[in-house]
């Protein structure tokens, strides 16, 4: 006896009926309702007649059409695999909840996995997919030069035709100019094409608004290291935050991939590169009020391709707009509005890592009564102070030459 009461959910592959699986084809046949996007329906109407076909993608009119033929058993196409970058994860959700509420009584939802298109390329292009790092450019950004540079092969989703050239000009600004590219187009179609070649070559192209591509990079490295040396900076005349303390400031704060920070008093902005290097999944706040050093920063943004740095030019507590999303936070220059700052930042439900540098008397003195405040709310904190020398050749000699001392203040749940 047939189930009427089935709610199958279908990744029906790149558009190319050959490559449905036996499962879903049977879910296929026993549906009456088949419901998707425009490309999806019209893939599988000739296979599949005398069906009552719905075009829709919207995940709550999807749900309207499903409740109003319950009497039927219906299914829910979606291209490529289910689980990747699909719609479907919506709807399962939403289905699953309304069934466990009883609105949907005694409905199974069933699901059928796809071929997608990341697995048919690296098939076509003999890529071995444990290896490969996943995004999509498909209605949102995401962060494209750590991915490059730290995985060895990167595919990608991408919004349209110009999608590929908008990509394929911010490898050659990272200097990812000389990577391969698989771009694939119209993949499982009469018209698929399959092009391996350069970023630069594929901007002259005529791209199809469906592709996906593969970038490989042999000389990807996955390490992050801190502190980095002084010298990489563009400083001028700008004060900066040396190496040595630079690591034990970043070890404090215990930087996440996705963190949220903010570098208040930012200067040439060394702290906000080592920042936005560890949250490359993340955000980066840089606040800084001079002039110079908003040059600079812009600069080293430039000079890092830093993407996820987001400069602000004014003086703390102005442009702390986002403060209380933050889960790390450094200052390294209050401008006097130190007291102010953690006064606001304390209100925050996030219970950030916070992080004080300070060289002078008087900010020193701010900070052990900071620190009193942030017992008093339940925080754990320390200072810790950090004298750093270096060896420089005099004459014959090796001199130990004195950096001056740095306190960090440390507060934190």
């Amino acid at each position: 006896m047939v189930n009427t009461k089935n709610i199958n959910i279908v990744g029906i592959g790149l558009g190319n009926p050959n490559l449905l699986t036996k499962a879903a084809i049977s879910a296929l046949e026993r549906s009456s309702v088949i419901i998707g996007a425009k490309r999806m329906v019209d893939s599988v109407k000739e296979d599949f007649p005398n069906k009552k076909y719905f075009t829709e993608y919207n995940t709550e009119k999807i749900i309207e059409i499903i409740r109003e033929n319950m009497d039927s058993e219906t299914a829910v196409v979606f291209s490529g695999d289910i689980s990747l970058f699909s719609g479907s994860l919506k709807l399962f959700d939403k289905l699953k909840a309304l069934v466990e509420e009883k609105d949907f009584k005694d409905c199974n939802i069933n699901t059928y996995p796809g071929v997608s298109s990341l697995s048919y390329l690296c098939a076509k292009s003999n890529t071995d997919i444990s290896k490969v790092k996943i995004l999509s450019f498909h209605g949102k950004e995401e962060l494209l030069y750590h991915n490059i540079d730290s995985n060895e092969f990167t595919f990608i989703i991408t919004s349209k035709g110009e999608g590929v050239k908008e990509i394929c000009k911010k490898l050659i600004d990272f200097g990812f100019f000389d990577l391969d590219i698989i771009l694939g187009e119209n993949l499982s179609y009469e018209n698929e094409r399959i092009t391996k070649a350069k970023a630069s070559k594929l901007i002259e192209m005529e791209i199809s608004d469906l592709n996906c591509m593969l970038i490989s990079n042999p000389d990807a490295d996955k390490s992050i290291s801190v502190g980095l040396p002084d010298e990489v900076f563009a400083r001028d005349k700008v004060p900066i935050t040396k190496s040595e303390v630079r690591a034990v400031i970043m070890s404090k704060l215990d930087i996440c991939p996705n963190s949220i920070c903010y570098d208040i008093g930012a200067g040439s902005g060394s702290i906000s590169i080592e920042m936005s290097r560890l949250a490359y999944e993340g955000k980066v706040y840089a606040i800084e009020k001079n002039p110079l050093a908003v040059e600079l920063i812009k600069k080293n943004i430039h000079n890092f391709s830093a993407e996820n740095i987001e400069l602000i030019h004014a003086k703390a507590p102005d442009g702390l707009d986002n403060i209380l999303d933050a889960d790390k936070i450094f200052i390294g220059g209050s401008g006097g509005e130190l007291i102010s700052m953690m006064e606001m930042i304390f209100t925050s439900k996030k219970n950030p890592t916070i992080v004080i540098s300070a060289i002078t008397m008087e900010t020193i003195a701010q900070i052990t009564d900071i620190v009193k405040l942030a017992k008093e709310k339940g925080y754990d904190t320390e200072i810790t102070a950090v004298n750093v020398s270096k060896s420089k050749e005099v004459g014959p000699y090796n001199m130990m030459i004195a950096q001056n001392m740095v306190f960090i203040g440390v507060i934190k749940m």
